[in-house]
């Protein structure tokens, strides 16, 4: 125990720095996924014909390793944090795409056929109807999205963009136990951190949105 309390005595503002790094570049991967995943649900529904062409573009990056999309990134965009962000967005893109399109087709017809009923435009219809109800799907395909990213993460200390990766390879190049760890709880204890957070943010969304 004396080792832990030892690391953080010594590189508290090291940690925290990681830490930081860590959290903005899942906030950021995960908050790109959702600007481009959910037009594209979106767009799945009102162009059918685009949609499959949309679905098998993203599922089929996403069969494709993290770290394997980072090593090709590099002789394009060279190491750092934007090669890392791109290829977390890549692998957040697809859950968040998939479930907010399975939350609109899942909108119950007699729904919006009583919105039409009494008078609602398309564009009334999607915001108070269609797009409440699709919620909860889309905030379940942004959690998975969140979780996959801040694990995932880690990788982008191969290319020198930080966060908890890198104490983690610290640990297994200088064979420090404590070091993999401290960044193993941490990322877990981030990962937890994000579900809840979002859960709080899915319960005050539905509520004032119906």
């Amino acid at each position: 125990m004396q080792v832990y309390i030892d690391y953080f005595v010594n590189n508290w503002q090291t940690y925290f720095q990681m830490v930081w790094q860590h959290i903005y570049i899942s906030l950021t991967a995960v908050g790109l996924a959702v600007v481009i995943g959910v037009p594209c649900g979106i767009l799945c529904l009102s162009f059918p014909r685009v949609k499959k062409f949309i679905m098998t573009f993203f599922s089929t990056l996403r069969i494709v390793p993290s770290l394997a999309v980072l090593v090709i990134l590099i002789p394009v965009m060279g190491i750092g944090m934007k090669p890392a962000l791109t290829a977390l967005t890549v692998l957040a893109v697809p859950p968040v795409l998939i479930q907010t399109t399975l939350g609109f087709a899942q909108v119950p017809a007699f729904m919006i056929e009583t919105a039409k009923a009494v008078g609602m435009d398309e564009k009334r219809m999607f915001y108070q109807v269609q797009f409440p109800l699709a919620m909860p799907y889309i905030m379940g395909g942004i959690k998975m999205a969140a979780s996959e990213v801040i694990a995932s993460a880690a990788l982008a200390a191969y290319i020198g963009s930080g966060g908890l990766g890198v104490l983690i390879y610290n640990g297994i190049s200088l064979m420090k136990t404590e070091y993999l760890v401290i960044g193993a709880v941490s990322v877990a204890a981030l990962t937890l951190l994000g579900q809840l957070l979002l859960g709080k943010i899915e319960k005050w969304f539905l509520k004032y949105s119906m």
